[in-house]
């Protein structure tokens, strides 16, 4: 069924002990060096945004979500490099910034191995060209001797998203040379009405016949028979990628029927943010809705219900979609959520029935967040609040559990894990670009545990990601307590270099409060407005010389000497 439409600048780090809940959850078990390693299980979720009850979102019925959060620590300001899955998974993994990867988009020239970047192209791979030796996290616990096994989407490589960098992070006996890690294919096509290919569906069909229902009895059976391949002395790193709430949302009718149609709200702001610049838009709506008699639509529902209303110009004429249609899809997405937390729940039970229970540090993420109509956007690929926020936690069995309020990013969730589960800290990559991506394993980040301990010492003063536009432009945003400042700049591929001389457009958002327990949004760029002309000055200081690797700058101090002056 398919309903609905059809039916009608400076912080500091504050860490308070509650009762908690999150979403980018890594649960971590504290250890010094000498104490005994830890098993890690990292639960990757596509597409997920931090619409869950633990993080106040009470509409929304995510129990095992809930029930992790209430092991963990809470952190309420979590960031991703880029908000679209290979360059964040990338920027992840390796614990790099996307211009030191040069994994930008997900075209499969820029798989961080073999190539990367617009300037590195099949024929032009060379020096300076991919990351053939760097160390993944799940192939640094491999060299340490664990038992590493992977399934669902973990990396995104390039066109192939199958192959998850087989060869280099996995156990060899858990992977297959043409099918990568495991994965479930399911049977949800069989379950369409004929010739249709839908953005959302209510499944009338057993859970493992879907993509994530098979992909929990999966990871469940291997937690169930890890003794198999893990010595009483051994250790495992496993990794579950799940697909939903990425399109198409796809889940069994009995999550639909948490969220009634006449229950879902509408955006707060539906409409293009005041005065943004075109070049921060992007147009995936159109490209999902867009039909002619020679061309289906990629989903036909929304050839019929979403197309006429926006047409070919969108999102820039400001059209949207219709009401009647954001409810619906607002609705499916909450349902594939809510689907995908019980399977979570299926993972997290087989868990707490083994032996692994209360020596394992749990990892849970989404891999960006996602706009469902806010600013008059949809899916990922921008610079706003709501695609670049994601839910992040840390659960510590035996210790209790807080939140924090410190800004966080992607690339400190590796050197955190590896740290909490072994006590070995992860070298800091050198500051020049070109040498941290010639280095086989460093991180751009820093490890969180000082936070998970309760330190409320200065911590990062700003969250940055980044997004490709076009063939030569690079928007850079810089998240701070109260603001978001981008730029949109010419980009050298080639070089690495990005030109603030000349900037093409500019966005400042301001917001209030400036810890978004919610979803802040980013409403009216008022970048231009001359009583903000030093602060963008200032702003725009620090985003020129903090773009590409803003922990130099904090090293420098520049925050304090631009922000606070």
């Amino acid at each position: 069924k398919n309903r609905g439409q059809h039916s009608t600048v400076t912080g500091k780090a504050k860490s308070k002990m509650a009762k908690a809940p999150g979403v980018i959850l890594l649960a971590v078990l504290l250890c010094s060096s000498s104490a005994a390693k830890q098993n890690v299980l990292l639960i990757m979720v596509d597409d997920l945004r931090p619409e869950m009850t633990p993080y106040n979102q009470s509409y929304m019925i995510t129990p095992n979500l809930q029930r992790l959060a209430d092991r963990s620590t809470v952190f309420e300001r979590a960031y991703v490099q880029v908000a679209l899955c290979m360059p964040s998974r990338t920027a992840f993994l390796v614990s790099r910034r996307p211009d030191t990867t040069k994994d930008w988009t997900i075209d499969p020239n820029e798989w961080f191995r073999t190539c990367g970047g617009n300037g590195c192209k099949s024929d032009q791979c060379g020096p300076g060209c991919g990351m053939p030796t760097a160390v993944t996290l799940p192939q640094w616990f491999l060299k340490q001797g664990y038992y590493t096994v992977g399934m669902g989407k973990i990396f995104h490589e390039g066109s192939d998203t199958r192959l998850q960098d087989y060869k280099e992070s996995w156990t060899p006996s858990t992977t297959n040379p043409q099918t990568g890690i495991w994965d479930h294919s399911g049977n949800e096509s069989a379950y369409m009405p004929p010739g249709t290919s839908p953005s959302y569906y209510e499944m009338d069909c057993d859970d493992n016949e879907l993509i994530d229902g098979g992909l929990a009895s999966h990871a469940v059976n291997v937690l169930q028979n890890m003794s198999e391949h893990v010595a009483d002395d051994g250790n495992f790193f496993m990794a579950v990628g799940f697909h939903r709430p990425h399109v198409p949302w796809y889940a069994p009718s009995r999550f639909f029927d948490m969220y009634p149609y006449e229950t879902i709200d509408m955006p707060p702001h539906p409409n293009n943010p005041i005065n943004v610049p075109n070049v921060a838009l992007q147009s995936v709506m159109r490209g999902w809705s867009q039909c002619s008699q020679d061309k289906p639509a990629k989903y036909t529902d929304l050839c019929q219900y979403v197309y006429p209303y926006i047409g070919k110009d969108y999102p820039f004429n400001n059209a949207t979609v219709p009401e009647f249609t954001t409810r619906a899809l607002r609705q499916a997405y909450r349902a594939a959520t809510s689907w995908t937390d019980y399977n979570i729940g299926r993972v997290l039970d087989a868990l707490d029935a083994s032996p692994y229970r209360n020596n394992t540090v749990i990892g849970f993420m989404g891999d960006h967040g996602y706009q469902l109509g806010d600013n008059n956007q949809w899916a990922k690929q921008t610079n706003f609040e709501q695609a670049t926020r994601v839910p992040f936690m840390v659960s510590v069995p035996g210790q209790q559990v807080s939140r924090s309020s410190g800004l966080v990013e992607e690339v400190d969730m590796m050197p955190t894990l590896i740290e909490a589960a072994t006590g070995t800290k992860v070298p800091h990559c050198d500051f020049n670009t070109t040498v941290s991506r010639d280095t086989d394993f460093c991180t751009e980040g820093f490890s969180l545990l000082p936070l998970l301990q309760g330190d409320t010492r200065d911590w990062k003063h700003a969250a940055f990601s980044q997004y490709q536009r076009g063939g030569n432009i690079m928007g850079y945003t810089m998240r701070m307590d109260t603001l978001r400042y981008t730029e949109w700049v010419p980009f050298n591929y080639v070089t690495n270099q990005a030109d603030f001389t000349h900037v093409a457009a500019r966005e400042l958002y301001l917001y209030d409060p400036p810890v978004p327990i919610g979803f802040a949004s980013d409403h009216e760029n008022v970048a231009d407005d001359p009583s903000h002309k030093d602060l963008v000055a200032k702003l725009h200081a620090t985003l020129a010389q903090c773009h590409d690797r803003p922990d130099r700058c904090s090293e420098q101090g520049v925050f304090e000497l631009t922000i606070q002056a």
